[in-house]
C-alpha cells in the first residue's frame, strides 16, 4: 500500500468516530497541546536558571569565602528539578498518549482498508509528533517570551539579567527529549493493544503491585533516610558530597512511589468493607487499577513531597545562620516558592489531562450504567471516592515524607507555624485540584450522556 493511500486512509471517519468528537476527544487534544507547550516552556526554563547558576559559580568561584556558595545554589537547583522533572514526564507520556484515546474504531479501519500493524504504528507515531510539534512550538515561544520576566527577580545578591535565563542549546535538548518521549510512548501504548479489522483488543492488565515489593520499598526508603540523615548536606560540601547527596535522593523518591502505590491497593482493600454502591465501584477500580490511579494522583505526590521538603528547608531560613550563609537565607524563600508554583500548574494541568481521558475511556461504560438506571450524579460520586481518597493517600504520603528527608538532608527543625501552613496550603491545593477534576469530568460525562441514543436504523 503507497504512502499516499494510507495517509489518506487516516483521514477516514465512520459515524462513530465522527460522533465522538462532541464528547471529549476535542477537549483532550487541546489539553494534551497545552500540556505539551508547558512542559517544554517548565523544560527550558528549568534548565535555563539551573544553567545560569553554574555560569555564575564560574564567574564568581569565591562567593562565599571558605564556602562555596554559587555550588549549594546549582545543588538546591538540581534538587528543584529532581522535584519537578518525575511530574513533567509523566505529563508529557499522558499528552502524548492522548491521541490514541477513543480512536479504536478508526485503527481498526486502517487494518481494514489493508494498512499492517506496523504501518498503523508508524502512522499514529507521526500523528503524535505533529502534535508535539505544535505543543513544542507554542512552549519555545513562551519560554523566550517569558525570559526577560525572570529579571524582576534577583538571586545571590545579584538582579537576573535580561536575557540570563536563556540558553540558546536547551531549545535542541528539549525538542529532540519531547519528540523521543512521545513517539516512545505511542510506541509502548500500541504494544499493550492488538489491532485487527475487528477492533482493538487490549491485552491482559498486569495484576497490582505485589506485597514483597511494597515491602523491599519500605525497607529500602528506611535505609536512605537513614544514611541521609548521617549525611546531611553541609555548606562546605564540595561537588562529589551534593551529587551523591542528589543521587540518593532520587533514589529514596523512587523506591517512595512504590510504596504509595503499595499503600494506595492497601486502603484500596479495606475500603471494600464500607457499603455503598459508590464505594463499591470506586474502590473496585482503585484495587485492581492501582497503577493507573497512581498516575492519576503521582502529581499531587511529588506537588506534596515538594512542600515538604521545602517545610524543612524553610527552616533554614528562620535559624541562625553565619554571615557569609546570608544569600541562602534571602534566596530561599524565591526558590522555594516558584518550585512551588511550577509544582501547582503542573498539578492541574495534569490532573485535567487525565482525568479527560478517563471519560473518554470509560466512555462504553459510563453509557452502559446510563441504560441499567444509573442516575447523572451517580459517576460523579463515584468520582469524587475514586479520586479523592487516593489523592489525600498522596498529598499525606507525599508531604510527610518529603519533610522527613528534608529534615534528614538539612540537619534542621523547621518552625511550626511555617510547617503548618505549608501544609495547610498543601490540602487546600489538593482540595481545589480534586473538586476541579470531577467537575470537569462530570461536565464531559454529561456531554456523553447527551449524544446516547439509537441511531437511525
Amino acid at each position: 500500500m503507497s504512502a499516499t493511500t494510507l495517509m489518506t486512509a487516516t483521514r477516514v471517519r465512520s459515524k462513530e468516530a465522527s460522533s465522538q468528537r462532541g464528547s471529549g476527544e476535542r477537549w483532550v487534544r487541546k489539553l494534551s497541546v497545552a500540556a505539551l507547550a508547558v512542559a517544554t516552556w517548565m523544560l527550558c526554563t528549568l534548565a535555563g536558571g539551573t544553567w545560569m547558576f553554574v555560569q555564575r559559580d564560574r564567574q564568581y568561584p569565591n562567593l562565599g569565602g571558605d564556602i562555596d556558595i554559587p555550588l549549594l545554589y546549582i545543588g538546591l537547583a538540581l534538587f528543584a528539578c529532581a522535584l519537578l522533572v518525575p511530574t513533567l514526564l509523566t505529563l508529557l507520556t499522558q499528552a502524548a498518549r492522548a491521541d490514541l484515546s477513543g480512536r479504536e474504531q478508526q485503527l481498526a479501519v486502517l487494518r481494514l482498508v489493508g494498512a499492517t500493524a506496523g504501518e498503523v504504528r508508524g502512522m499514529m507515531i507521526l500523528e503524535a509528533l505533529r502534535r508535539a510539534l505544535v505543543g513544542l512550538s507554542i512552549g519555545t515561544v513562551a519560554y523566550l517570551a517569558s525570559v526577560p520576566a525572570w529579571s524582576a527577580l534577583s538571586f545571590q545578591g545579584t538582579q537576573i539579567g535580561t536575557w540570563e535565563m536563556f540558553t540558546w542549546w536547551v531549545v535542541p535538548i528539549a525538542w529532540a527529549a519531547v519528540a523521543l518521549l512521545a513517539a516512545g510512548s505511542v510506541w509502548r501504548a500500541l504494544q499493550q493493544v492488538a489491532v485487527t479489522p475487528l477492533g482493538v483488543t487490549k491485552r491482559v492488565p498486569h495484576p497490582g503491585q505485589k506485597a514483597i515489593t511494597t515491602v523491599c520499598a519500605v525497607a529500602a526508603a528506611i535505609g536512605l533516610y537513614t544514611w541521609l540523615a548521617r549525611h546531611p548536606v553541609a555548606p562546605e560540601a564540595d561537588f562529589v558530597d551534593v551529587l551523591v547527596a542528589l543521587v540518593v535522593f532520587i533514589g529514596f523518591l523512587v523506591v517512595n512511589t512504590l510504596i504509595a502505590v503499595g499503600v494506595i491497593q492497601i486502603v484500596a482493600r479495606f475500603s471494600y468493607r464500607i457499603p455503598g454502591a459508590y464505594n463499591y465501584v470506586a474502590t473496585r477500580r482503585v484495587g485492581r487499577g492501582a497503577k493507573n490511579t497512581w498516575r492519576r494522583c503521582s502529581a499531587l505526590f511529588f506537588v506534596a513531597f515538594t512542600a515538604g521538603v521545602a517545610g524543612a528547608f524553610q527552616g533554614i531560613a528562620e535559624s541562625e545562620v553565619a554571615p557569609e550563609e546570608a544569600l541562602i537565607v534571602q534566596d530561599l524563600p524565591k526558590g522555594i516558592a516558584i518550585t512551588v508554583l511550577f509544582g501547582a500548574i503542573l498539578l492541574v494541568l495534569f490532573t485535567l489531562l487525565t482525568q479527560a481521558l478517563a471519560v473518554v475511556e470509560q466512555k462504553q461504560l459510563t453509557k452502559s450504567l446510563h441504560f441499567i438506571g444509573a442516575a447523572p450524579t451517580f459517576h460523579t460520586k463515584v468520582a469524587v471516592r475514586e479520586i479523592g481518597v487516593p489523592m489525600v493517600v498522596a498529598a499525606l504520603l507525599g508531604f510527610g515524607q518529603g519533610a522527613l528527608v528534608g529534615l534528614a538532608m538539612v540537619g534542621a527543625t523547621p518552625d511550626g507555624i511555617a510547617t503548618v501552613l505549608f501544609f495547610g496550603a498543601l490540602i487546600a491545593l489538593a482540595l481545589v485540584g480534586c473538586v476541579g477534576a470531577v467537575v470537569v469530568s462530570g461536565r464531559l460525562r454529561e456531554k456523553v450522556l447527551a449524544e446516547t441514543g439509537r441511531s437511525n436504523d
